[in-house]
């Protein structure tokens, strides 16, 4: 092999082994977020088909208020800030 080529090589294994430490901490924390989503959702697991479609006719008629609810809002003109029903005319606070 020759030294060109060898350089190279070690070149990539440098940059594969950089590239590895620099993600290794986001892949800890993308497991840790996969386990407390499953333990989080774990609950949906022991849910009966009768549960689930009771579930599912309550979000459907949530949504379809929500829907409504927001159908009665006037439109406003494009750049005009957004206001907080609860706080009279003042734009909210961000």
């Amino acid at each position: 092999m020759s030294t060109g080529a060898w350089s190279q090589l070690v070149v990539r294994a440098e940059e594969v082994w950089d590239r590895h430490v620099r993600y290794r901490e986001l892949y800890r924390q993308l497991d840790r977020m996969r386990a407390e989503v499953k333990a989080r959702t774990a609950w949906l697991d022991d849910l009966t088909e009768e549960d689930m479609a009771e579930m599912l006719r309550g979000l459907t008629e949530c949504i379809d208020a929500m829907q409504a609810a927001g159908s009665d809002v006037p439109d406003r003109p494009d750049g005009a800030p957004m206001t907080d029903p609860t706080a009279g005319s003042a734009p909210p606070v961000t």
